[in-house]
């Protein structure tokens, strides 16, 4: 575990090197916080952060506000360019699932793209709505002033649609846009894990929890800011020509035709086709 953090520690100093003017991405979950604390307190370089966040539920962000609060940290946030839907079966349970990607500003022209994780609404929960609270929600664009960032993203990481999904590179770069660095890229979760805890930096509760001496990923998603409910009906392309809405309490045309779907392909992120069961 030493000569892993060593090698990361190193690689962070050399490239503040080469791009001083940089900035951390963070979610607030375990890599980015890992990589957040690796950079500040190991590598002693203290660095501006950009968390995007979602308008509503915002108690979802205690843990993030936290840690803002107790390392100090300057933290940015702004709206995507555009939002998009992505579906296909669960990777876990089979049954398909929905999330959304959204595009953000990276550099000049240029925009990164991050997945928001969806669960179906529970009886009596708080939800938020497919059209108006994510793709009608207010997007833009800001002067970006950064010439790289660090990311948290590892090798062995997967996602939810796509499965395992390799990075490729340690350091990424596309026209238009700011480097983008991960140094995580050879950790794994065991290896986060283990950092946070021998740092004393517990894991956000509402996303990890340890059994025994094993973490995981937490059940319960009520305040789990990676996951919202979400209630798809009127964009839900597998369904009728006639759905239910909550919100309105009424039958309505389904108008997934006019939805913006995409299945996110990037060979440098190991982001593949979407492969649907038969």
């Amino acid at each position: 575990m030493e000569q892993l953090i060593n090698k990361t520690i190193n690689k962070i100093t050399e490239w503040n090197k080469r791009w001083p003017r940089a900035v951390v991405l963070w979610s607030g979950g375990k890599d980015s916080t890992a990589l957040l604390h690796l950079i500040k307190f190991k590598a002693g370089i203290d660095l501006p952060v950009i968390q995007y966040r979602e308008p509503k539920m915002r108690e979802r962000y205690a843990y993030s506000d936290k840690l803002i609060k107790d390392w100090k940290l300057e933290v940015y946030d702004y709206p995507p360019n555009r939002v998009s839907i992505a579906d296909g079966p669960d990777v876990e349970t089979g049954e398909l699932r929905f999330d959304f990607i959204k595009y953000y500003q990276w550099g000049k022209q240029a925009a990164v793209c991050l997945s928001l994780g969806t669960e179906r609404p529970k009886d009596s929960e708080d939800y938020l709505c497919a059209v108006t609270d994510l793709l009608q929600r207010p997007t833009g664009t800001f002067n970006w002033p950064w010439g790289a960032v660090y990311i948290g993203t590892k090798y062995s990481d997967t996602d939810l649609i796509k499965g395992h999904v390799p990075l490729a590179v340690d350091i990424r770069y596309a026209d238009d846009s700011p480097m983008s660095l991960y140094p995580l890229r050879d950790w794994t979760d065991k290896d986060i894990f283990q950092y946070l805890e021998e740092e004393g930096v517990k894991p956000d509760p509402t996303r990890y929890v340890k059994s025994w001496d094993t973490w995981g990923n937490n059940k319960d998603k009520s305040l789990n800011a990676d996951f919202y409910p979400v209630c798809f009906n009127c964009v839900n392309r597998h369904e009728g020509k006639y759905v239910d809405c909550p919100k309105l309490k009424a039958k309505i045309s389904n108008i997934s035709h006019l939805a913006p779907y995409e299945d996110l392909v990037n060979e440098d992120l190991g982001f593949r086709p979407v492969v649907w069961n038969k």
